[in-house]
């Protein structure tokens, strides 16, 4: 069995560093295998996290930050491709990661790709030379989908977008959709309705649609009683200071089972106008969410979402902002609430399709494949 290196961009402290990647380590290194790691921490790495892995026996290489800007990121890959080992399987967690094996030797390495990531910036770039740099990262994303020798993808949706516009067989990519530890984000009642919690958790890109969503919550507001909770995860934008909230609070990943637990019901809705690039989106909120039986406001061309939620009525699927589909919004919303099946619903699906334990089963399966190229 060979060693595992897993290369991230993101802080194992903050955002999907501390939801996804930390949750993935662990259970890959429980399974046995000898797992390193290697990711870009801002602060001073965490004693905690640091006993966490040593407890496992899971190797971390915290590396600074450094520098923002284009420079800083290339330092960056170049610091990122000292520490592959040719002799290991490499799972490179995005586009940048991906890179940084490319510069190095070693030829066995996964890429787990997160996103559209070319097609994304240019759907938020006002840059006036986009079409160039676009071009030219989608020049890049061709050579890593050809190069690595399996894909992670976290959607159907984009399974047959990726086959065409990179040439590469069906077979080579591999769908393990974003996670959630289910032991952690368990079911649990809904609290009373005389108040309707409703909690806006996660970064805050400009890649959501906050327009819509004070919309929704002045309509929330119009017909019942809504307190909103916005929950801004660290190194998070400040996006979040235009919503039409209540109370704030910055918590820790650890801490938000429990708040959770308290809401009604979440939102995950991001602008529909951003195009092809939403075809790899499946935000881990939702995920969380679902876990714990709660429904989840989503926007129609995200992922896998408007059919998952189409078929198991669990969430409401947005697709305008008319005020005539924002009130219908809201109706079904409200009447989710008061359906007793719906938290088992979202939890039956979250076992489904979202679980930490099958994603990792499938992970596993991969490395052992490589094990023998």
């Amino acid at each position: 069995m060979r060693p595992l290196t897993y290369l991230t961009f993101d802080s194992l402290e903050e955002g999907v560093g501390a939801s996804q990647v930390l949750e993935y380590v662990l259970k890959i290194a429980q399974n046995g295998r000898k797992v390193t790691i290697v990711s870009f921490e801002k602060n001073s790495p965490s004693e905690d996290i640091k006993k966490i892995l040593s407890e496992l026996e899971i190797h971390w290489t915290p590396l600074p930050f450094g520098k923002f800007g284009s420079l800083g990121g290339i330092y960056r890959v170049i610091r990122m491709s000292k520490e592959i080992s040719k002799h290991s399987i490499v799972h490179a967690r995005g586009n940048l990661s991906a890179l940084a094996v490319l510069m190095s030797r070693n030829r066995r390495w996964i890429w787990d790709c997160r996103s559209m990531h070319a097609d994304q910036r240019r759907s938020l770039s006002k840059k006036k030379n986009n079409y160039l740099i676009h071009r030219a990262m989608l020049a890049f994303e061709y050579v890593i989908a050809r190069q690595s020798k399996k894909i992670i993808v976290i959607t159907f949706a984009v399974i047959p977008i990726f086959k065409e516009r990179y040439r590469i067989n069906q077979t080579k990519m591999v769908n393990i959709s974003t996670c959630v530890n289910l032991d952690k984000f368990s079911l649990q009642d809904l609290p009373a309705l005389d108040i309707i919690q409703v909690l806006l958790s996660g970064t805050f890109s400009p890649a959501y649609d906050l327009e819509l969503i004070n919309k929704i919550i002045a309509e929330m507001r119009r017909i019942t009683k809504v307190h909103v909770t916005v929950a801004a995860s660290l190194g998070a934008t400040e996006s979040w200071k235009s919503v039409n909230y209540d109370s704030y609070v910055s918590v820790s990943h650890n801490e938000m089972p429990n708040l959770v637990a308290k809401s009604h019901v979440g939102f995950s809705i991001w602008n529909n106008h951003l195009g092809i690039c939403l075809k790899s989106v499946a935000s881990t909120k939702t995920a969380e969410f679902l876990a714990t039986g709660r429904p989840v406001f989503v926007n129609s061309q995200q992922g896998d979402f408007k059919e998952l939620f189409s078929k198991c009525d669990l969430g409401v699927v947005t697709d305008s902002n008319d005020d005539i589909s924002v009130k219908k919004y809201v109706q079904e919303i409200m009447l989710l609430l008061v359906d007793r099946e719906m938290p088992t619903r979202c939890r039956n699906l979250a076992e489904e399709y979202f679980s930490l334990e099958k994603g990792v089963t499938h992970l596993i399966e991969i490395y052992s494949e490589l094990d023998l190229v």
